[in-house]
């Protein structure tokens, strides 16, 4: 009876270890990397950036990459703008709307309204096709603001004028650690 069992019990595992490798595809938590695709790299096999990866028969158990995809939404506060242009000129005219900020570049004006856009009254017009990025995407804002200039008088006002065209990014990119495991082992380590 005791052989018998020993028999039962050596084809039962001898059948497991026989069962063909089913794969999962175990994912540690994704953390934000950026808007730029040059800036990142996918490590697991065909590095498409574009798609998550999903282990296969043809990677084995335990196998480890680092898997980039792109996201569609809002990126980090930083990188939710790419400016296209920045023009700095000089007005006969006052200063309104004020910049409320010194150093006169895009960069500066972007912080000062927080990285965001969408309801600001420094807003103008929208820009022109000559910028391609606007006309593939819709998502392009025209801000402008004037500081005085120091040969401006009340009779004659002068201001510097800042003008920037920005682009919305619109997608950025995770990253997460993935592991192949068999989905039996992945179960019993459960």
């Amino acid at each position: 009876m005791q052989m018998k069992r020993f028999f039962l019990c050596a084809g039962a595992v001898c059948c497991l270890a026989a069962a063909p490798y089913k794969p999962t595809t175990v994912r540690q938590p994704a953390h934000y990397l950026a808007t730029d695709a040059a800036t990142v790299e996918d490590t697991c096999p065909g590095q498409d950036i574009f798609t998550p990866f999903t282990c296969t028969k043809q990677t084995p158990p335990g196998y480890t990459c680092f898997d980039v995809y792109i996201v569609q939404g809002d990126p980090i506060a930083k990188e939710r703008y790419t400016l296209l242009d920045q023009t700095l000129t000089t007005e006969q005219t006052s200063p309104e709307p004020r910049c409320t900020f010194q150093e006169l570049t895009c960069e500066h004006f972007l912080e000062a309204l927080a990285y965001n856009l969408d309801f600001s009254w420094f807003i103008t017009n929208f820009p022109s096709s000559s910028f391609p990025a606007c006309a593939e995407t819709y998502s392009c804002t025209r801000i402008a603001c004037l500081l005085p200039d120091a040969t401006s008088t009340a009779q004659h006002p002068v201001s510097k004028k800042l003008s920037c065209v920005f682009k919305k990014n619109q997608t950025f990119f995770l990253g997460t650690n993935v592991t192949c495991q068999d989905k039996k082992a992945a179960r019993t380590a459960q």
